[in-house]
């Protein structure tokens, strides 16, 4: 690998001095430290607890290139904590994040290939997963259409192991990683309302077995009204199919988010979120009802300090409902302040020791703030703290009595080291 990387960065860099043809290239890079305080983030405290400190830092390095037929990008990250490597070790860490060509068929369809980020809409169910230091991509292929205000999106994708496999397609090895994703996205813009529709089709290999393959559908769609401040946003899921373990599912989501924009500066949005779960006291029920969010966004919802972005695990399986207020405060171009507030709720029953448990959980409210010195350089600070209940304590571990509390420094840097457009 220490031969492999500079190599490839040469070739590409080679590669972009001797386009001749219209075209632009571009290579920049982002450097993003982390530093935390963690003191009930994702779980409760205790009285055997003790706060924890540490620095995170995702490093970059991107070459895009886009012509009038051909778009490709190749991107390679490092990800690594503080500390994390011996002193005057050689550890090799740099891996391909991206490594993508979309090239245009026809007019106004392309075909895009390889590692890439699939993000849509929200970022509800499909998410780059940025606030994560790894992100998200996918190996996948996807058909793009786009015209007269329509945007159509068909991926697919398929996984293994290694190719040193002959016969069958066994994943059993995949790390609990989907084996197949199939998934449309359909949006449309009619004047001040957009709509859209999405599928996805996401199938695991059962356990113990090399070619029984369970799928799991999930389909559904959302609308957006704007009129002039005020914007109205509502979406709905429904999941089917089966999951790893060979159980039906009968989930659903719901989601409304009414934001109006006071004074230019001044923006209030009032939302909740409504995930189904699995009602414990019903014993004859043998369904999955806990519905996943799949691959999207975990860290954008139900709270900064992550205690619910895994809704079968981090919810025992009984599903959430988050009801929130966001206020967000624009001093200028350069500076911007924002505090939100969330209210949780399990939105089925669970049972501690047979008993039914109260299915208030407690409240958290976020607060954060972000300065862009310039168009490379940011930095985002935030605050978060907890308000625990006893069901709480059963549903995530730890201690309600202790307070929980979480903050954070982001240092974002992102440099052109390169840009030319040639004809």
């Amino acid at each position: 690998m220490k031969k492999t990387i500079p190599i490839a960065l040469l070739t590409m860099l080679f590669v972009c001095a001797c386009i001749e043809t219209y075209a632009q290239t571009t290579i920049d890079g982002e450097f993003r430290p982390r530093f935390e305080y963690r003191n009930g983030y994702k779980k409760l405290p205790d009285s055997s607890t003790t706060p924890n400190y540490v620095v995170t830092q995702r490093s970059r390095f991107n070459v895009k290139y886009e012509s009038a037929k051909l778009k490709a990008k190749i991107s390679f990250q490092d990800v690594r904590t503080w500390g994390d490597e011996v002193l005057k070790t050689d550890v090799p860490g740099i891996g391909l994040y991206e490594g993508w060509v979309e090239m245009l068929l026809v007019d106004s369809l392309s075909l895009k290939v390889g590692r890439q980020e699939l993000s849509y809409d929200n970022e509800r169910l499909l998410s780059k997963g940025d606030w994560n230091a790894k992100g998200v991509t996918h190996d996948a292929a996807v058909l793009k259409y786009k015209r007269f205000n329509w945007t159509v999106d068909i991926g697919n994708a398929f996984n293994q192991t290694s190719d040193a496999t002959f016969f069958g397609t066994d994943y059993s090895a995949g790390g609990g990683n989907y084996k197949t994703l199939n998934y449309f996205w359909v949006t449309k813009q009619v004047k001040n309302l957009k709509v859209n529709a999405t599928g996805i089709a996401d199938g695991y290999q059962k356990t113990g077995t090399k070619n029984t393959l369970y799928i799991r559908g999930t389909y559904g769609g959302g609308v957006e009204y704007k009129l002039n401040d005020l914007n109205i946003a509502a979406r709905g899921f429904s999941q089917t199919g089966k999951d790893m373990d060979g159980k039906d599912i009968s989930a659903y989501y719901a989601n409304v988010d009414i934001s109006y924009l006071f004074i230019k500066k001044l923006t209030v949005l009032g939302g909740c979120e409504y995930i189904s779960g699995n009602d414990a006291t019903d014993t004859t029920n043998k369904k999955v009802n806990t519905f996943s969010t799949l691959y999207g966004s975990g860290h954008r919802y139900n709270g900064n300090m992550d205690y619910f972005t895994d809704m079968p695990k981090h919810t025992k399986g009984a599903g959430l409902v988050d009801g929130y207020l966001n206020i967000k405060y624009k001093f200028n171009d350069k500076a911007s302040a924002r505090a939100d507030v969330h209210y949780f709720k399990l939105q089925n029953h669970y049972l501690k020791n047979k008993v039914n448990i109260d299915r208030y959980l407690g409240s958290e409210t976020d607060l954060s703030a972000q300065f862009d010195f310039s168009k490379e350089v940011s930095l985002t600070i935030g605050y978060s703290f907890m308000m625990a209940t006893s069901s709480m304590e059963i549903i995530v571990g730890g201690d309600k009595d202790k307070f929980a509390s979480w903050a954070f420094t982001t240092l974002t840097v992102k440099p052109k080291f390169y840009k030319e457009t040639s004809k």
